[in-house]
């Protein structure tokens, strides 16, 4: 059984990863404000997707989980169809399948 230590470190530390993932978000949409930030908008969407992930592991989701939970939801995406824009989750999906196999 868990110590109370224990449980309040990993609470702290969730708490922390989603602190991290608001920052993020924050700093994205800071840099599309801010003229010239091509390289903070790619770094910003870059720690989104890793902090997502830590916190999926601290939470007790494994990246393998994540993985298969995330390629299922684009297969429903492309299923539903019911957006008023046109994104590319066909694409993604294939990349993503691509990428597996490496």
């Amino acid at each position: 059984m868990k110590s109370d230590l224990e449980i309040a470190k990993n609470i702290r530390e969730i708490e922390n990863l989603k602190v991290e993932i608001l920052g993020k978000l924050y700093n994205l949409l800071k840099s599309f404000v801010d003229a010239g930030e091509e390289d903070a908008i790619l770094d910003s969407i870059v720690d989104i997707l890793i902090y997502t992930y830590l916190l999926g592991d601290k939470i007790g989701y494994r990246f393998e989980e994540i993985d298969e939970a995330f390629t299922k939801k684009l297969k429903s995406l492309i299923v539903d169809k019911n957006f008023d824009v046109e994104y590319n989750f066909s694409e993604l999906l294939k990349y993503v399948k691509s990428r597996k196999r490496e």
